[in-house]
């Protein structure tokens, strides 16, 4: 998981689930460009086959939610 996101009190889920972008000098704006609409589309897609998302859309805080390991 991410360091920075652990250090800065986030719980490791979101850690876990975290996407990091990295620019160069030599990046260009359609190279951000189409990441970012690349990036929207597959968060969508995940989204939609996600049940933690419906939860989190129907108000439940997910931080409280007691899981169960099997």
């Amino acid at each position: 998981p991410s360091y920075v996101l652990r250090a800065l009190g986030r719980p490791d889920e979101l850690a876990h689930s975290s996407i990091r972008f990295s620019f160069g000098r030599f990046t260009t704006v359609d190279e951000v460009k189409m990441v970012a609409q690349t990036a929207k589309k597959v968060v969508k897609q995940l989204r939609e086959l996600s049940p933690l998302w419906d939860m989190y859309l129907d108000g439940v805080d997910l931080e409280k939610v007691e899981w169960v390991h099997h």
